[in-house]
């Protein structure tokens, strides 16, 4: 929908990115634009964006002044170095599932959770970014039941099948699934000529396991993975502080096994 410059900023003393609406934008992405800014102001974060203010100049152009990070997204990183160690990946997983809980807590869905939407520094700290997608709550829907809205490769079934009104938590839950998957095999987790395959895989097709593409995955970690990524919503982790739970336990080691089950089934 528009550009992104990195800016010099002298009310607040620092550098900022500051993303502008391209002119030619229509009504409805006007109404993104601002429901996008009017999403993260409800949200405070060591691992999301932050957006110090949402305005339009005098000339008439919508911009948003927001917090600037000096480093890629994971996609980069992953294209350029391939996919991550499990246990890098998993603390990843982490800070993603605090971030996505603390949105939830305040009414977001970020639904459009991918890899190059995650940003991280030059000290590796995480940063979820681009709510253009997001839903606040019991907002005014800009989406149409039966209208496809997201990132193909990385949707949730419900999602592909453009069903508006099952779209919640679980559904984030499943693109941080996704997002894992692309971090820990350096593969996407579906693959096809065109949308319409991909959409259709998405809803039919189950992933191919994690350990049959890199054996030196753990399994528990394949576990949580693919838990994130059913095709039942009822089947996935109910929320994402549940998957930050089982993430956590994975982390803590064998000892830890009772603590990962109860994350993973609990």
């Amino acid at each position: 929908m528009g550009l992104v410059f990195a800016a010099e900023c002298p009310r607040f003393q620092t550098q900022v990115a500051l993303k502008v609406l391209r002119p030619e934008a229509t009504e409805k992405e006007i109404k993104r634009f601002q429901a996008e800014a009017k999403a993260v102001a409800r949200l405070d974060h060591p691992h999301i964006i932050r957006v110090f203010e949402q305005r339009q100049s005098p000339e008439g152009h919508y911009y948003m002044a927001m917090e600037l990070i000096s480093g890629e997204a994971l996609d980069a990183r992953i294209k350029r170095e391939g996919p991550l160690e499990p246990e890098a990946a998993a603390q990843m997983g982490v800070a993603m599932a605090s971030a996505l809980t603390a949105a939830h807590t305040a009414g977001v869905l970020h639904r459009d959770l991918k890899p190059s939407n995650v940003l991280i520094d030059r000290d590796d700290h995480v940063v979820l970014t681009d709510f253009g997608l997001a839903k606040v709550v019991g907002s005014e829907a800009l989406t149409r039941t039966g209208e496809v809205l997201g990132t193909p490769v990385y949707m949730a079934p419900e999602q592909a099948l453009a069903q508006r009104e099952d779209i919640d938590v679980r559904t984030d839950v499943y693109g941080l699934g996704a997002t894992l998957y692309n971090l820990l095999t350096g593969r996407l987790p579906f693959q096809g000529k065109g949308v319409t395959q991909v959409l259709t895989k998405i809803v039919r097709t189950p992933p191919k396991p994690l350990r049959e593409i890199r054996p030196e995955i753990p399994e528990k970690l394949e576990a949580i993975v693919l838990r994130c990524m059913e095709k039942d919503r009822d089947k996935r982790f109910p929320s994402a502080g549940h998957l930050e739970k089982a993430l956590q336990a994975h982390l803590g080691g064998g000892g830890s096994f009772w603590a990962w089950l109860k994350g993973l089934f609990g």
